[in-house]
């Protein structure tokens, strides 16, 4: 009888892995680098055991050896560095002896001196390794740590780095300054702002998968772009693999108040799942430009009303699936007889996932604490993320060529059912709103790396770049009914004022180019470096919205017709309903940016224990915007500053284990195009609009450090730091003093000053100083505590400035994460429990005394997750079970009526908005295919 093809599919895959893993190799990989975190290429690497030889590192100081099982010694040699013999290298089947990250120190006497280590302590933490060395101060967060969380993309990593959180689950926030003071890079790469209301960069589009490490930069230093004052964010997706295989990793996950329930929307195009949603939702082809189809009659705008989905308002009702995740990752190194290699990785990524908000909170409330509307309402939230990497390595002798590509799309539809008492208006009101984003991130790169003198050192960096970052909201649709407050019968009637259909569409164009010189010298017979170089890049922004409200023809529509029914074909007539235009001016416009950079950097060795980096970058930074304002005017913004942004890092080590740090800089904080744009746009999710300011100046920030940093060994830290940053003309999102109850209004302005100072302790120790028993446990903690004051532009009568004792606009005044960490490798065993908790923070700034609203708080809350994973089929596969947000709390935003930032109702806080996320349980399997090289 012949098979099923399924039943012969999992035969033919169940054999392969069967083999995969009888035929696995041992391999030993690793990277050379010196004591200021300088790759070393050319080492020489001998290896002693089953199998002997002798290799040299690459360019990137790595190395690859394929093995016999057995134990092994290596012994790194280089000129003018001390000998470093690591001992005790145990390399089995399908286990690699990963990531051995050997640090060798500079020769200082002319008597041979070998240092012998072993393995666990020279490759515990890479970024350990990279945080003690680093020219900048620097927290970050590797690979081996990020797989052993339960984050699936980037944001949610982020939150676990000292001084980080994370905002709207998506927007990093560091050292407590919100996600407008922070800059991210993509591999090397400068990235545009992802968002059409905001400057900020939408972390989630990054899956986790798809990530090497993460590297977040507190301090300036030359080489690195100047515009940041919280952190600059690098996050570097994976390069060149150290063995051929193909990795499947297949998830599902429970979500303790979705899964399996009703789950309520719209009716959504076949491709929805793939993260497109494949132009049922664009505007008619029969609907012309905005000043033609004003310019049409009634019954002309009827005919093309029409033409617009009706149905689209009907609900559909299914089971919400389990959340499922696949990833699917190809990494092969092939060598050439001329001793060249070339690596390449390509991951497919794909995620779905189908959230119910059930209970969501709703209020807003006069000064006086009277309620101007209260109520609640269901959020189904469905979701999908697919993405693509590709990356390709070519080496050869001194030089390294990369081509970096990534690709992620992401569709995010929310669909609310609201039921509120507005008592400013008299009415009860329901409202249904489906929210759709769609999000398209698409970078490559193409980098260069070249030792133009081996026996000096001398090294050329260059990176050519470009994206596109394209966010759409098609057929943003509501549909509002009313009826008399108190009324228990009689029919909701349209209320054609809040009854909308939103298109807009934003696409932003990047391309750059930068480039290094390192050049090494000698001064007083210690090795010294200097860094020249410059970049450029060039921006494009293009946005375009246009809004529709629906409009009652004449005096007799039926205004009682149900939701579903009422936007049909049959109802838009004479008699009816038709689509006016409400597209403003405003709601379009279109920049260019340009910023062209150079700096000279140097690192100096005045002695065995002290180093300086030094140095100072010039920016020169041109912006031009063009739009319109509501009397049709033509706007423009022209803007060109020059900046002078010097940079000074000190490190004294007082030994191996012991260092203190000390930084200052100058750096910048620049309008984005969105914030300078007279656009407005009021969003019914958040119930409030935001607008831009085209007289923004840009912020000055001057930025001071200490910390001290101690080393008990390899793969363990323990510092403890203080900072301060003065801002100049720092760019807030406050109220609107004109907003009102029905319509709050945020814009962007600048206040006159602000300070911030803050401290930070951070922890990483293993647990066998308690006990022996214990070595396999590691404990992971960090705290940063902030406080800042804000000086205003006005002033009072007296003629003295305001000063506000808030926070700046997104400030935590502190932040915690804290866990441990498992890892038995003989058993093939890991487990971790986390813990993360951010302070009250100031979400958005009221304004009491004006329009007569307070500053609204984002609650403390409490994230538990656990995680557990076993190795199996001899190590190849990986089973895992992880349970995330244990505690579920809610995520509330509330008035805050005192001076006090936590939460009390008796002082005469009132929930704004509030949800709970639910708690996920996630099972995933994990298996590698190992091919021969």
């Amino acid at each position: 009888m012949q098979q099923p093809p399924a039943i012969r599919l999992f035969f033919t895959f169940f054999f392969t892995i069967l083999a995969s893993a009888v035929f696995s190799q041992a391999r030993i990989n690793g990277k050379v680098i010196s004591a200021t975190n300088e790759t070393l290429s050319g080492t020489s690497i001998k290896l002693e055991g089953p199998t002997s030889r002798t290799v040299a590192a690459d360019v990137e100081g790595r190395f690859s050896i394929s093995v016999k099982p057995g134990k092994y010694t290596l012994t790194f040699s280089r000129v003018g560095y001390q000998t470093k013999v690591l001992e005790d290298i145990e390399a089995k089947e399908g286990i690699e002896a990963n990531d051995l990250n050997v640090v060798l120190d500079l020769k200082t006497t002319t008597t041979e001196v070998v240092v012998r280590s072993s393995a666990r302590k020279e490759s515990s933490n890479a970024m350990i390794v990279f945080q003690k060395t680093n020219t900048a101060m620097s927290s970050g967060l590797a690979a081996d740590f990020i797989r052993r969380t339960p984050d699936r993309n980037t944001s949610d990593v982020l939150k676990r780095v000292s001084g980080a959180s994370i905002q709207d689950n998506k927007f990093v926030v560091v050292r407590g300054l919100s996600d407008r003071y922070n800059q991210a890079l993509l591999n090397n790469a400068l990235m545009p702002s992802s968002e059409p209301d905001k400057k900020a960069f939408s972390f989630d589009i990054i899956p986790a998968a798809m990530i090497d490490n993460i590297i977040i930069n507190k301090t300036a230093t030359p080489d690195l772009p100047g515009e940041f004052a919280g952190g600059l964010v690098q996050v570097n997706t994976r390069d060149i693999p150290t063995k051929n295989q193909l990795n499947v990793t297949v998830s599902l996950g429970y979500n303790s108040q979705s899964t399996f329930k009703s789950f309520t929307g719209n009716m959504r195009s076949n491709t929805a799942w793939l993260g497109f949603d494949g132009g049922g939702r664009n505007l008619p082809a029969s609907m012309p430009n905005t000043v033609t189809y004003r310019g049409l009659t009634d019954n002309e705008k009827i005919a093309i009303s029409k033409d617009f989905d009706g149905n689209a308002y009907g609900e559909r009702v299914n089971t919400a699936a389990p959340i499922r995740t696949v990833n699917l990752a190809w990494s092969n190194t092939k060598t050439f007889k001329n001793e060249a290699k070339l690596g390449s990785i390509i991951s497919v990524y794909y995620r779905n996932a189908s959230i119910i908000y059930d209970d969501v909170e709703r209020g807003r409330f006069e000064k006086v604490r009277t309620p101007i509307f209260t109520g609640s309402e269901v959020q189904n939230r469905y979701s999908t993320n697919l993405g693509v990497m590709a990356n390709f390595t070519y080496m050869k002798g001194a030089t390294k060529i990369s081509f970096r590509n990534i690709l992620n799309q992401v569709y995010e539809e929310n669909y609310l059912n609201r039921n509120v008492e507005n008592i400013g208006r008299l009415q009860n009101v329901s409202l249904r709103s489906n929210f759709l984003n769609q999000r398209l991130l698409v970078s490559s790169q193409i980098e260069g790396e070249h030792l133009l003198s081996s026996s000096r050192g001398i090294k050329f960096i260059w990176n050519a770049n470009g994206s596109f970052n394209s966010k759409s909201q098609p057929d943003f649709r509501t549909a509002q009914y009313t009826r008399n407050l108190g009324a228990t019968t009689g029919a909701y009637t349209l209320d054609d004022d809040d009854t909308r259909r939103f298109f807009s569409e934003l696409k932003d164009y990047a391309t750059g180019l930068n480039g290094t010189l390192i050049v090494p010298f000698n001064m007083g017979g210690i090795k010294q470096t200097m860094k020249l170089g410059g970049s450029t890049l060039l921006r494009f922004r293009d946005f375009n919205a246009r809004v529709f409200r629906y409009r009652p023809v004449g005096n007799n529509a039926d205004l009682t017709i149900p939701y579903d029914k009422m936007f049909l074909s049959s109802n838009i007539n004479s008699n009816g309903l038709l689509l006016e235009e409400q597209t403003q001016n405003t709601d379009r416009y279109f920049g260019i940016s340009a910023l062209n950079s150079g700096y000279l950097m140097f690192d100096n060795k005045l002695s065995n224990s002290l180093r300086v980096i030094w140095g100072a970058r010039a920016e020169f930074f041109e912006q031009f915007l063009s739009s319109r304002d509501l009397a049709l005017n033509r706007v423009r913004v022209n803007t060109q500053k020059w900046d002078f942004l010097p940079s000074l890092n000190i490190t004294n080590s007082f030994n191996n284990q012991h260092q203190i740090r000390f930084a200052v800089s100058q750096t910048v904080a620049r309008p984005e195009f969105r914030e300078i744009a007279p656009f407005q746009f009021f969003d019914y999710e958040s119930i409030w609009g935001i607008g831009g300011e085209t007289s923004l100046r840009r912020t000055k920030i001057f930025n001071a450090d200490i910390r001290y940093e101690y080393y008990p060994k390899s793969g363990e830290m323990i510092s403890v730091g203080v900072f301060t940053k003065k801002f100049t003309d720092p760019i807030e999102l406050r109220m609107d003093g004109g907003s009102n109850a029905d319509r709050w209004l945020f814009s962007y302005t600048n206040a006159a000053s602000a300070t911030l100072v803050g401290a930070e302790v951070e922890i990483r120790k293993g647990m066998d100083f308690v006990s022996d028993k214990l070595k396999d446990f590691t404990f992971i903690g960090n705290v940063t505590v902030l406080q800042s004051t804000v000086k205003l532009n006005s002033t009072q009568a007296s003629g003295k400035e305001t000063t506000q004792n808030r926070p700046l606009f997104g400030q935590s005044p502190y932040l915690i994460n804290a866990g441990f960490q498992y890892t038995n490798t003989e058993k093939g065993f890991n487990a971790s429990i986390l813990y993360n908790r951010q302070g009250p923070r100031l979400s958005l700034v009221g304004d009491p005394d004006g329009a007569g609203f307070y500053d609204i708080y984002e609650k403390s809350r409490n994230l538990l997750d656990v995680q557990v994973s076993k190795k199996v089929l001899n190590n190849a596969g990986e089973f895992k079970l992880t349970v995330s947000d244990i505690f579920n709390n809610q995520f509330a935003f509330y008035d805050n009526a005192d001076s006090k930032p936590g939460f009390s109702y008796a002082a005469g806080d009132r929930i704004n908005y509030a949800y709970r996320p639910g708690t996920t349980v996630t099972v995933s399997f994990s298996y590698d295919i190992n091919f021969k090289k």
